[in-house]
């Protein structure tokens, strides 16, 4: 069987008429690309019943000649705007049912508000309805049920929510063990790196542009950029061609490099029985949640210090006035002295803290919003601090200094096994 032609469709009024922006299309793009298969064309509907089911049309047409995947996502809600199940019901002239899953999970939804099942007005319980003989994709982020209808021989039409934390969990989860079992992935071998606090563009010019006649005839290779670090990917059918290129991508980043350091961390901790504790100030919690958000990290992650005032740095980590008046909160020495009260407090074999002006006020001169200051303590009781100036907003700073500070904590545990 061939790859399939893949067309992404977002659809909503919002969208088209410019007061939402449309981020579902490019995260679904990368990720089909991440497991080897190419997007071909990205549509943006409004929720006009005869525009969605006119391009369907001409789709399910295309369909009778090669194998074709459509994923879209949007208009499965409670409201009037919400045309998807209509428009497929037409497509393929069928029948809905309600899925008794959903259903029940809706009910429940209501009663914990303190309403009866009567009191469910009809345009939400469309939601838990598909379309008669489909494979149902589970939501359980929310109430619409998502749906693969077929469009033709090895062709498919996946409809999901347009609501990304709802169709990202459904894409992940249900849709990419079907697409796995039903297309093959164009015979290609992939190699992904991770590269820390550079630039798409700057690593673009300084490895792909040097190395692309050399290294790079024949390979498919993509970037994204996330808060600290680019994801590298590569993809050929050569896979002694991409080996080499990892390999000199490690020796021209060996200070920077990494895999995914969210799975290597988890791992190793696991794998080494070792513990963490962690102390924040300007990242309010996120690194303890981004520690946490994998099954299975309390067998790791022992708790954390939110000490986002000096009088907290003070009480419970037992950072001394006089390092907070001579240094300031934002300094080596905080960090320092965060990190080892951590390690005083909880025993845990790494103990890490991170102080830091996230803006978009509190910035000086010498200290402009996006400094921070990261300290980490090792199992053989030595503490290191890092000093960043990172870019962005409020939000941004916050996630590339909890990242950050993984990737730290990634560099150590590897340091671990050499």
């Amino acid at each position: 069987m061939k790859a399939p032609y893949i067309v992404i469709i977002s659809t909503g009024s919002e969208i088209t008429a410019g007061r939402s922006v449309d981020t579902n299309a490019g995260w679904m793009a990368n990720q089909l690309f991440e497991l080897g298969w190419k997007v071909k064309k990205i549509i943006g509907l409004p929720d006009d019943p005869d525009l969605i089911l006119s391009e369907l049309q001409t789709l399910k047409k295309l369909a009778e000649t090669k194998p074709v995947l459509v994923l879209m996502t949007g208009g499965l809600g409670p409201t009037e705007d919400d045309y998807t199940l209509e428009t497929v019901l037409k497509l393929n002239g069928k029948k809905s049912y309600s899925v008794e899953k959903a259903k029940i999970r809706l009910v429940s939804v209501y009663e914990s508000r303190g309403k009866q099942y009567s009191d469910i007005l009809p345009t939400v319980l469309r939601q838990t309805h598909v379309p008669e003989d489909c494979k149902t994709l589970d939501n359980t982020v929310g109430i619409a049920v998502g749906f693969v209808e077929p469009m033709g021989t090895n062709s498919y039409l996946v409809c999901m929510p347009g609501v990304p934390t709802e169709m990202k969990e459904m894409f992940r989860r249900r849709l990419v063990p079907e697409l796995k079992r039903i297309y093959p992935r164009e015979n290609l071998v992939q190699r992904t790196k991770w590269l820390w606090n550079i630039g798409e563009s700057l690593y673009q010019k300084d490895f792909v542009e040097t190395h692309r006649e050399e290294l790079f005839q024949n390979v498919e290779w993509g970037v994204t950029a996330n808060r600290g670090y680019i994801k590298c990917i590569f993809q050929s059918t050569d896979a002694n061609q991409l080996d080499t290129i990892v390999q000199r991508l490690e020796t021209q980043y060996p200070n920077i490099i990494s895999d995914d350091v969210f799975d290597f961390v988890h791992e190793h901790l696991l794998s080494e029985k070792l513990t963490i504790a962690v102390g924040e100030s300007c990242t309010g919690g996120l690194l303890g949640k981004k520690l946490t958000d994998t099954a299975g990290s309390s067998s790791y992650f022992l708790g954390g210090f939110l000490t986002y005032s000096n009088k907290m740095k003070e009480s419970l980590l037992g950072v001394s006035s006089e390092t907070l008046q001579q240094f300031g909160a934002v300094s080596k020495e905080t960090a320092e002295a965060m990190a080892k009260g951590i390690f005083e407090k909880t025993n845990a074999d790494y103990c890490i803290s991170i102080t830091g002006i996230a803006g978009p006020d509190g910035g000086t001169e010498l200290k402009p919003v996006g400094t921070v200051w990261i300290g980490l303590k090792t199992p053989d009781g030595s503490i290191q601090t890092h000093s960043y100036l990172f870019p962005g907003n409020r939000e941004g700073i916050r996630e590339n200094a909890s990242n950050t500070a993984l990737f730290l904590l990634n560099q150590s545990l590897k340091q671990r096994n050499v």
